[in-house]
């Protein structure tokens, strides 16, 4: 039995999903209380922790302890006696100034603050969860239905006339579906090496090529103009300087790393070991199941202009 913390998510629900189609699944929102999280867990092996504990889209500030769902998870498998939990991370902890393709024996060189929380999420939980199994999955950039960052702002703006993109979007990096994340959990819960961080990627692509595909399979024109990336981050950093803590931010200098700079992964190692691969290796191949939900972003009130310094 698998217990996915974070249903009702982007991640949670396609990790659910695809955790399904081979073992039976129980889901659990983030927000679940502690009689809840107690009842659910009883009867699980592995808990997959999928929840965003930390969002992208604001201002966030670095601290020192980690999210208390993350505690309350691990204190729960441990009464429960959970075998392992597979913790799902990120990439970006390797940080935006890598060379070439980053592998599992990188440099860990977290810059933005989001980087660093997730990292801090990794290695507190490797250290205070050492009488438990803990794998942790590092996924590439994340794309799917429902994602609630990136896309929908970015299809707004084409819905306008235009996007402008650091670089014109055209630096290529690592995608992985979602989908693919979630069949990736299910490797790691079964083969998964306790202790240890898994890259995980898809297919080398650009945020131009996401975003053509996007457009075609919403019927609308994708008019992507390039930014030079100085520019575009100067931009973003006053934008942020003016937010409150906690605040919307849009865009910020995170997400103008994200798709300004080179995020080239080298995964062989995982998919060796864990005996996995993804089934998703073009955007193209995901539009079918995205496209009713992009073009319902197409048809979304604009945004306010706080939230469109990527337009023209």
């Amino acid at each position: 039995m698998h217990l996915v913390i974070g249903a009702g998510e982007f991640l949670g629900d396609h990790v659910s999903r695809a955790l399904a189609r081979e073992a039976p699944v129980i889901e659990l929102n983030a927000d679940a209380d502690d009689e809840t999280l107690a009842d659910a867990i009883k009867s699980v092996e592995v808990v997959h922790y999928c929840a965003e504990s930390w969002s992208p889209a604001r201002r966030l500030r670095v601290r020192r302890d980690p999210p208390r769902l993350l505690q309350r998870v691990v204190e729960a498998s441990r009464s429960a006696g959970v075998r392992r939990i597979v913790h799902v991370s990120t990439a970006d902890v390797y940080g935006p100034d890598h060379v070439g393709k980053i592998t599992e024996k990188a440099r860990l060189k977290p810059t933005h603050a989001y980087e660093r929380l997730k990292l801090l999420e990794e290695s507190w939980l490797l250290e205070a969860a050492q009488d438990l199994e803990v794998v942790v999955l590092r996924p590439a950039r994340m794309f799917g239905l429902g994602e609630e960052w990136m896309l929908p702002r970015l299809m707004r703006s084409l819905a306008r006339g235009r996007v402008w993109l650091p670089g014109g979007g055209a630096v290529r990096q690592t995608f992985i579906a979602a989908e693919d994340v979630g069949r990736a959990c299910l490797a790691a819960a079964d083969r998964g090496k306790p202790g240890k961080s898994y890259l995980i990627g898809g297919f080398d692509a650009t945020w131009r090529d996401l975003l053509e595909s996007c457009a075609r399979a919403a019927g609308i024109g994708a008019h992507i103009v390039s930014l030079p990336y100085d520019i575009a981050y100067l931009r973003a950093l006053a934008v942020e300087t003016l937010a409150a803590q906690g605040a919307p931010v849009w865009p910020g200098i995170y997400a103008v790393d994200v798709i300004g700079k080179p995020h080239l992964l080298d995964d062989s190692h995982s998919r060796r070991e864990l005996t996995w691969s993804p089934s998703v290796g073009s955007f193209e191949q995901a539009m079918p199941q995205m496209a009713g939900w992009l073009s319902d972003l197409t048809g979304v009130e604009p945004v306010g202009r706080a939230e469109g310094l990527f337009d023209g």
